[in-house]
């Protein structure tokens, strides 16, 4: 499913002659790479669709800034608010892959992983034509038929695929 039809790259800045797209979130210039292209439309669905508040979004983040004993990045992860904990926790993560090939196995068990380790309820691998969407559930994932809106994950929604 093509969640991101709509939704064109960005416009391209030169700087030092290098391609650059401005990244809305972390507020700063990014070399365009096949890979942030898919970032760069992954965004305005994250907030114009699923109305994600942009504040609670975070691009490139390390995991070992939520406590993770791991050195990989998640391409975008998006955070709840814990009230009981007074802290932001994860709420889904998003891995992103060039366009130029559909993802493989090995894309999936790193979004798996990467949902797994920060305890996320949903998660989401795009390569920009195709987007796979999960929820998981105590066991198993369950496959979407896109991620719910963002208010719906705070609530636990999802609409399964058939």
């Amino acid at each position: 499913m093509n969640l991101l039809k709509d939704f064109l790259p960005p416009h391209i800045y030169r700087i030092e002659s290098q391609p650059n797209y401005f990244d809305p979130i972390r507020k700063k210039y990014v070399l365009v790479t096949p890979r942030e292209t898919v970032r760069q439309r992954v965004l305005p669905f994250l907030i114009e669709e699923l109305e994600v508040p942009q504040k609670m979004i975070r691009v490139g983040e390390k995991l070992s800034y939520y406590g993770l004993n791991f050195r990989h990045r998640a391409d975008i992860v998006i955070e709840r608010f814990d009230r009981a904990e007074n802290i932001l926790r994860p709420l889904a993560v998003v891995e992103c892959k060039s366009a130029e090939k559909p993802p493989e196995e090995s894309a999936f068990n790193e979004t798996f992983d990467y949902a797994e380790k920060l305890g996320c309820s949903y998660c989401l691998l795009t390569n920009g034509e195709e987007s796979f969407s999960f929820y998981l559930d105590a066991e198993n994932y369950i496959e979407l038929e896109t991620l719910p809106t963002y208010r719906e994950m705070l609530k636990g929604k999802f609409i399964e695929r058939h």
